[in-house]
């Protein structure tokens, strides 16, 4: 009688596991057959997702995009070539403005003898005027520099009326609307492009005067949220430079700023 059980038991036991193994099995087929259509939901849920990665990335680009403009292709002239002009980033730069702008055989040299030139040091002990023309010596220095109104007369004896000069404007009419204009920006800075402690005051024959010998000058070329981009007469071609920064040291070097209009 406990064989017979026993073999009971067993049996039972065994349609027990035989019949779980097919109801396993056939639900298996079931996931198997819907597999293709959760696998295409699966699909349609990462296309849609990566679409709307797509947005945003392209919502992004457009939205840095606003408020720029791409850097211009202004021909580069390096001060330091030969004939170098160690002090003549002001003329080196309105070379620049002027070819952009078709007046292509006029060069930094021709613009150092042409541009209107005062002493460092007059013998009264009075400083020389940078609003007056060009401070000291150009070529191999001592020298400071020269400001927008000798620059502004210099540049109107080739273009004319096309000169404008926007010196005192806020920093987007003067700079930012003229680039956007398709206009390079022809502008007094610092050397880092940061404003500078190094600031003197100077006794000249117009009055005091605040100097500083970082003074420099470059054509902007292009700007956007981050970045100006800008020609350096030092050598390098669309240099990219802080904007804030750049924004400060402009400012603090009197916001001076010349185009020239096609």
């Amino acid at each position: 009688m406990k064989f017979f059980q026993t073999l009971i038991l067993t049996l039972l036991c065994a349609c027990l596991v035989y019949f779980g193994f097919i109801y396993v099995s056939q639900i298996d087929q079931v996931k198997k057959t819907a597999s293709p259509h959760e696998a295409e939901k699966d699909n349609d849920t990462a296309l849609a997702a990566e679409e709307t990665r797509t947005t945003k990335n392209t919502d992004s680009s457009h939205t840095s995009l606003k408020g720029s403009k791409k850097a211009m292709d202004v021909i580069l002239y390096n001060q330091m070539d030969a004939p170098r002009l160690y002090n003549g980033c002001e003329v080196t730069s309105l070379a620049m403005l002027l070819h952009y702008s078709g007046y292509e055989q006029v060069t930094k040299n021709a613009l150092a003898k042409e541009i209107k030139r005062v002493p460092l040091n007059y013998e009264n002990g009075l400083k020389g005027d940078p609003h007056d023309g060009f401070v000291g010596d150009m070529e191999n220095g001592p020298g400071l520099g020269v400001y927008h109104e000798p620059i502004y007369q210099l540049a109107k004896k080739y273009a004319g009326d096309q000169v404008v000069d926007l010196t005192g404007k806020p920093v987007k009419k003067a700079i930012y609307q003229s680039l956007e204009k398709g206009y390079p920006v022809w502008v007094i800075t610092t050397s880092n492009f940061d404003k500078t402690n190094n600031i003197e005051t100077w006794n000249t024959p117009n009055g005091k005067i605040d100097v500083s010998f970082n003074v420099h000058s470059v054509v902007i070329t292009g700007y956007d949220k981050e970045h100006v981009y800008l020609n350096n007469p030092y050598g390098e071609k669309n240099q990219q430079v802080d904007r804030d920064q750049f924004e400060d040291s402009w400012k603090q070097m009197g916001s001076q700023a010349i185009i020239i209009k096609a």
